[in-house]
């Protein structure tokens, strides 16, 4: 079996639908599982819905969207269907507003609709097609905690769901076309992944089949040496390991979900990541590598970093600070990304700060706090690369050169990650400096 999971730019043309259909007949003999984003800025449009008053026109757009790309696929006349069931999705999403929700979950629950009438649509467009599919809601698939916005996935129920309702469609050679980015909880509550979490689907369904393959569909060729909007001259990865993909995902590669790895790898299953516009190209593969060598593999970047300095002469020799200081970060549901420790200081840096001020208000009442939010992380990557000595040389050589200070260095414990945090303003100068200095060097 192989998993293809599908992107919001890959669903978004009839060209690219049409390509799906070619890739999804191609790969008919490896059982496909295919997973589908809503289409290209449908989920920044639902969560307008929230927001505006007058919500007929955005109403309007939805379905415009939908009808329009329908359209494209078929070439003028498309089936009434695809209108029948957008109508039916924009009523229930009116009825769902005026309930008494928890802002969350209602704005998990409105979101869901993206996934859910581009799955429709993709499977009314295979079936055009002469492809055998049905529609799956990963609603009744995928179990989650009830964190809304950014839910975790619970393997046991969810394997059980997944096979239990995927296996007997595959062994009748219907493909399932499942809505990526959703799932519910026990007492089936809709939830979702956090942003561009249909990868994340992709693997979990990957990890509970235990199917050969997951494949990521995008609008890029595979993973690249850095982000190709900052520098003309990156180039393709052909292989990664596990452990660069989840570093490279966390540390700002838009192009795979920072948890799509982890079931991926306790299930060891191979992920490549390919374009759909270029669909006879290799892409990228992720894998367990057969040699592990030290190398670099990419450069990345993240901006519009929090960088909190925490100060207390407390700490001096005191068990507990740390557990402290980080208990409050958790019990706010704000992920630390970088970490950097002195005797009586500790800097920590943040890219959800939705709510910092309610934890730096508890952190006041024993350290003093200061925070800068006009920072970017940039990341060197690769395998074994911190304990070797030519490689640390020449970074701080480029940084030297080309005046570039860091505000804070973290060493990942993993040996596979260097990460810089600079200024807002030399996030690019870094990445083109070391880019330039290192991976066409090394």
């Amino acid at each position: 079996m192989v998993v293809m999971k599908f992107g919001g730019t890959s669903v978004s043309t009839g060209k690219n639908i049409r390509t799906i259909g070619e890739i999804t007949r191609r790969e008919k003999e490896s059982t496909p599982v295919i997973v589908v984003s809503a289409l290209s800025g449908m989920t920044d449009l639902l969560l307008t819905v929230l927001k505006e008053r007058d919500r007929v026109q955005v109403f309007e757009q939805i379905k415009e969207k939908h009808s329009r790309l329908a359209k494209d696929v078929w070439g003028g006349e498309y089936p009434k269907e695809i209108d029948m069931y957008s109508d039916q999705c924009l009523r229930e999403i009116n009825q769902l507003l005026q309930t008494k929700q928890n802002v969350k979950e209602k704005s998990d629950a409105i979101v869901s609709y993206g996934e859910r009438m581009s799955s429709f649509l993709i499977t009314q467009a295979l079936t055009s097609l002469g492809i055998t599919s049905q529609q799956v809601i990963a609603t009744d698939l995928i179990v989650t905690n009830d964190n809304f916005g950014l839910a975790e996935f619970l393997p046991k129920p969810t394997k059980k769901n997944i096979q239990k309702n995927l296996l007997p469609l595959l062994q009748n050679g219907i493909v399932p076309v499942v809505t990526g980015y959703i799932g519910s909880t026990v007492d089936k509550k809709i939830t979702t992944l956090g942003r561009g979490g249909s990868d994340y689907s992709a693997t979990i369904i990957g990890y509970s089949l235990n199917v050969e393959e997951v494949q990521i569909w995008t609008d890029v060729d595979g993973i690249l040496t850095t982000d190709p909007r900052v520098i003309n001259d990156s180039y393709l990865i052909e292989k990664v390991s596990y452990r660069e993909a989840a570093e490279l995902a966390t540390f700002g590669a838009k192009v795979l979900h920072p948890r799509t790895i982890r079931p991926a790898q306790q299930a060891d299953i191979p992920v490549r990541v390919l374009n759909t516009t270029h669909p006879n190209n290799k892409g990228t593969l992720i894998e367990v590598p057969s040699v592990i060598t030290p190398r670099i593999a990419a450069i990345t970047a993240k901006n519009n970093i929090t960088l909190v300095n925490i100060y207390s002469t407390d700490m001096l020799l005191q068990r507990g600070f740390l557990s402290k200081v980080f208990s409050i970060f958790a019990h706010h549901n704000i992920s630390v990304d970088l970490v950097s420790v002195s005797e009586v200081s500790v800097s920590i840096t943040l890219d959800n700060d939705e709510k910092l001020a309610q934890a730096l208000k508890e952190l006041t009442k024993f350290a003093t706090v200061t925070d800068v939010d006009t920072c970017g992380i940039v990341s060197i990557i690769g395998e074994r690369i911190v304990g070797v000595p030519k490689i640390m040389k020449q970074i701080f050589t480029v940084l030297d050169l080309n005046k570039i200070e860091p505000k804070m260095i973290s060493f990942g414990v993993t040996d596979i990650n260097i990460s810089l945090v600079v200024a807002s303003s030399q996030v690019g100068k870094a990445v083109r400096c070391l880019h330039k200095s290192l991976l066409f060097t090394n």
